[in-house]
C-alpha cells in the first residue's frame, strides 16, 4: 500500500503487527476450545476413562484427543482467512500456548493447588503428555496454515 508522508513523498506502508481478523478469530476459537477441554477433562477423563483404565491412561487418551481437536480447530480458524503470513501463524500459536499457560498456572495457583501437583502432567518420562499439548497449541496453526497454502496452490 502506498501512502504519502508529511512532505508529500510516497512511502510504503508497513503491515500491521497483528493480522487482526486472524487474531480475533483465534481468540474466539480459544474460548470454544476451553469448552471442548472442559468436556474432555471433567466428563471424559474423570468420569469415563480414569475409572476404567487409571490416571495415566486416562490422561494419555484425553491429551491425545485434545491434540487432535486442537488441529481441527486450527483448520476452522484458518480456512476462511485468505491472507496470513508465517509470522501470523506463529503469533496465533504463541497466543494459544501463552493463554493456556496463564490459564493453567494462574487458575491452579488461585485454587491453591501446589506446584508439585501442577507439574505432574509435564513429566513425559512417566508418560504424561502436557508438553505435547502445548507444542500442539504452538505449532498447529503453522502446520495447518502451511498445508492449506500448499493444497490451495495445487488445486
Amino acid at each position: 500500500m502506498d501512502i504519502k508522508n508529511a512532505t508529500g513523498q510516497s512511502k510504503e506502508a508497513k503491515p500491521p503487527f497483528f493480522n487482526n481478523p486472524l487474531m480475533r478469530r483465534a481468540m474466539w476459537f480459544w474460548f470454544i476450545e476451553i469448552a471442548f477441554s472442559a468436556v474432555n477433562f471433567f466428563l471424559l477423563i474423570n468420569l469415563v476413562y480414569e475409572p476404567r483404565w487409571g490416571n495415566l491412561v486416562a490422561h494419555q487418551i484425553g491429551m491425545s484427543t485434545r491434540i487432535i481437536y486442537i488441529f481441527v480447530l486450527a483448520y476452522f480458524i484458518l480456512r476462511p482467512i485468505r491472507r496470513y503470513s508465517t509470522k501470523d501463524l506463529l503469533m496465533v500459536g504463541l497466543f494459544w500456548m501463552g493463554s493456556w499457560l496463564f490459564f493453567e498456572w494462574g487458575g491452579s495457583l488461585l485454587m491453591g493447588r501446589p506446584v508439585s501437583e501442577i507439574i505432574v502432567g509435564w513429566d513425559i518420562l512417566k508418560g504424561y503428555m502436557w508438553p505435547y499439548v502445548l507444542l500442539s497449541y504452538l505449532l498447529s496453526s503453522l502446520i495447518v496454515g502451511t498445508l492449506l497454502r500448499f493444497t490451495e496452490k495445487r488445486l
